[in-house]
């Protein structure tokens, strides 16, 4: 059963709810215009595989196209989620990223790639272009029984605005509902997805930031908070005048002469150009480094741990072996190889075989791999997490200093703003990086080494949502040329991903 169904099928019943303002500059005098994405679908469909260990593994997944009506390009930041419903009892999934199922289904299933959520906001879509997509809802080792099923799709709409109160600004959001019901099948054994009439629902939204209140006059504001920095910069140049000022940190005692101890003392919260330019000075003095690396992306039950080991070159070539969850029946290797002019993507999975995926620089989008006006950003840190701290250069603010294993490590935060969006939402970025947007990151950076020990990604709450650490760290190591050199297996199709991305805006 296709159910092919697009958002300008329910703009006049919208419109006449009052839902809906108008879309044309023709509009009401007075009245804002919002945006809005067409969305059509198929019909959900259920996927069973089998692990490493034997055991099976059950997902739901929905395959959709996201269309630009408007006259400007828009990014389709959409979130999926399912609902499974056994009359009081439900469960919730979230669209999620497993690469075992992700390419099983573009590979057997679509013949064809499609974007998971990560890159179906790559990149702005074009005004009449349309993007497919691919969202996947793992449900757990066994096949949960329901009656109801709810796929909830954010992100269509504009939020309208509200109002704020205090400091907390409220929204309200359009979220389609695409629903079914579970009956027996007329054609076979057992039961199928019988379509129900979708339906929209309004949610309000809740963002806090740092903004004047509602009534309160912001260009006071403005002023006492100058008055306040000035005071408190006036404060701290009068006690540097009164006390000598303490020496710069000083580097491990185990480290080699000549370790990027600052010219002067950092001082904390403050950014620290002259230390981080000791730092990038010795890194680059490296001719190779490899190091062993632990790795954690989310929190609780939905953690995905990896581990691996890393191998770079001076010039931004690396090498990294990953085993992603592993010790599980689900362990999956992946290898990846820069040669300076190819980025080489090998992964291998039970019961899915090796897949080999291919970037070039030449031919991938320069907004996924470099910033204007910032030299430290290209297409090898992009690629390379244990290289992440370079990108932000300056904007890097130091902390202080904490000992990591037998080295004292130089401790910077940033909280990336939207310069580098465009990056970090980007397909190079992977999912580590894929976290930072917005939040506060933090780089542990050897002080000896100069290499970076640890990187940890916290959200609003403080709490840690993603984390690399570096040990075994190795300087000047000693590593063969070739293993900065990849040859795709014989019989194995190389993905071209510029190829590849090219198509999909085309569709």
């Amino acid at each position: 059963m296709q159910t092919d169904r697009t958002w300008p099928t329910l703009a006049a019943g919208l419109l006449a709810l009052g839902l809906l303002l108008p879309t044309s500059p023709g509009g009401l005098a007075g009245e804002t215009t919002y945006w809005s994405l067409a969305f059509e679908n198929d019909t959900p469909k259920q996927l069973v595989l089998e692990d490493t260990g034997g055991r099976l593994r059950f997902y739901w997944y929905l395959v959709y196209r996201v269309k630009n009506p408007e006259s400007r390009p828009l990014v389709p930041r959409l979130k999926l989620s399912m609902r499974l419903a056994l009359e009081k009892q439900v469960q919730e999934f979230d669209d999620g990223f497993d690469l075992v199922a992700e390419t099983h289904i573009e590979r057997k299933v679509l013949e064809r790639p499609a974007c998971n959520w990560a890159e179906m906001r790559a990149e702005p879509l074009k005004p009449g272009a349309t993007r497919e997509g691919l969202a996947i809802f793992a449900v757990g080792r066994e096949a949960p029984d329901f009656d109801k099923m709810t796929i909830f799709v954010h992100g269509l709409a504009e939020l309208r605005p509200l109002g704020r109160e205090g400091n907390v600004r409220k929204f309200r959001e359009r979220v389609l509902q695409l629903r079914y019901e579970q009956v027996p099948s007329r054609w076979r054994a057992g039961k199928e997805l019988k379509y129900l009439p979708e339906e929209w629902t309004l949610e309000e939204v809740s963002i806090t930031d740092r903004a004047a209140a509602e009534g309160q006059p912001a260009g006071d504001l403005g002023k006492k908070l100058q008055e306040l920095l000035k005071r408190a910069e006036e404060e701290r140049k009068r006690k540097a005048l009164e006390a000598p000022p303490p020496p710069p940190p000083k580097a491990s005692s185990t480290g080699p002469p000549g370790s990027p101890a600052a010219p002067a003392a950092p001082v904390s919260g403050r950014p620290a150009p002259d230390l981080l330019k000791a730092l990038r000075k010795t890194a680059a003095g490296m001719a190779t480094a490899r190091a062993t690396f632990t790795e954690a992306i989310g929190r609780g039950e939905r953690t995905q741990p990896a581990r691996g080991s890393i191998s770079l070159a001076s010039d931004g070539r690396f090498a990294i072996e990953r085993n992603l969850q592993p010790g599980s029946e689900r362990t999956i290797k992946e290898s990846r190889v820069f040669d300076g002019q190819h980025l080489w993507v090998q992964t291998t999975a039970k019961g899915m075989g090796e897949t080999v995926r291919r970037w070039t620089v030449a031919g991938t989008k320069k907004e996924w791999h470099a910033i204007d006006g910032k030299p430290e950003v290209d297409f090898a840190t992009v690629a390379n997490p244990a290289r992440a701290w370079r990108l932000f250069g300056d904007d890097l603010v130091y902390l202080g200093t904490e000992r990591l294993g037998r080295e004292t490590a130089y401790v910077f935060e940033v909280r990336p703003d939207k310069k580098y969006e465009a990056v970090l939402d980007g397909p190079l970025a992977g999912e580590l990086l894929g976290k930072a947007l917005g939040h506060r990151v933090r780089f542990w950076l050897g002080a000896s080494s100069a290499f970076q020990l640890r990187m940890q990604v916290r959200d609003d709450r403080d709490q840690v949502i993603a984390q690399l650490d570096c040990d075994e760290v190795t300087p000047d190591a000693v590593i063969p040329p070739e293993a900065f050199a990849f040859t795709p297996p014989a019989g194995i199709e190389v993905i071209d991903m510029n190829a590849a991305f090219v198509a999909n805006d085309k569709r």
